[in-house]
């Protein structure tokens, strides 16, 4: 398949994601206290979390958006400093280019969706935020640590790492009671069409920089296999 035909496929993906996530915000818009987020709600506010306070209230913190804008600075800057410059530029372009459309479906979502958070915070809780940002920042890093080329020892551990907070962000933010179920749901809906976007971008904005012979990717010998590579 042609690079144009992969990336036809991938907007359309994209596009049937989104669909999903509008259809969503729209039945919240219809049903905003539904019976499937008062009862998680309901159920979660019976449990004693006093234990696990401080790793809920530390999860909310790293996964909120200034932790999340070092770490991507510094993953960018790791990138580079691995001979991957051609990938690092095209990183940051993408990041860069889809931030706003991206910022501004998750607005037009909680607009649509009207709905307050669980708590009673007069915040939209539609999207959640932290989750959105989790899993557009580390699936994107997942798929970033595939593109390295890294040796499996050090390729499955990074993954395992970046997955791990796209796993525990949204049951986090449920059970910290600041946002419901479906709020959730759709945040990781939004932010898999995000990932989607992003990586297409990023393929579009490196063959930007080849046709030109801007930058190179090369392979250090010490994170990949001894192959090299000047894609």
């Amino acid at each position: 398949m042609t690079s144009s035909g992969r990336s036809r496929g991938w907007w359309i993906a994209a596009a049937g994601v989104l669909v999903l996530y509008a259809v969503l915000a729209a039945l919240i818009r219809i049903a905003p206290n539904n019976v499937a987020d008062r009862a998680v709600v309901d159920w979660v506010s019976g449990w004693d979390l006093s234990l696990l306070d401080g790793t809920t209230e530390w999860i909310s913190w790293f996964t909120d958006l200034q932790p999340r804008l070092v770490v991507g600075v510094v993953g960018v800057v790791a990138i580079a400093l691995t001979g991957h410059h051609r990938l690092a530029a095209a990183t940051a372009v993408a990041a860069g280019i889809t931030a706003i459309p991206i910022d501004s479906l998750d607005f037009l979502g909680g607009l649509v969706a009207g709905r307050i958070r669980p708590n009673g915070a007069p915040f939209l809780a539609y999207p959640s935020g932290h989750t959105l940002g989790t899993v557009i920042q580390y699936g994107f890093g997942i798929y970033l640590a595939f593109r390295l080329g890294l040796h499996r020892w050090l390729l499955l551990p990074l993954v395992a790492l970046l997955a791990l907070p796209i796993v525990l962000v949204g049951p986090v933010r449920i059970l910290r009671e600041v946002h419901w179920t479906t709020d959730i749901a759709g945040a990781y809906l939004l932010g898999v069409a995000s990932v989607i976007v992003l990586v297409v971008v990023l393929e579009i904005g490196e063959r930007w920089f080849a046709e030109r012979g801007l930058l190179r990717n090369s392979l250090r010998p010490a994170l990949a296999p001894s192959t090299t590579s000047s894609r």
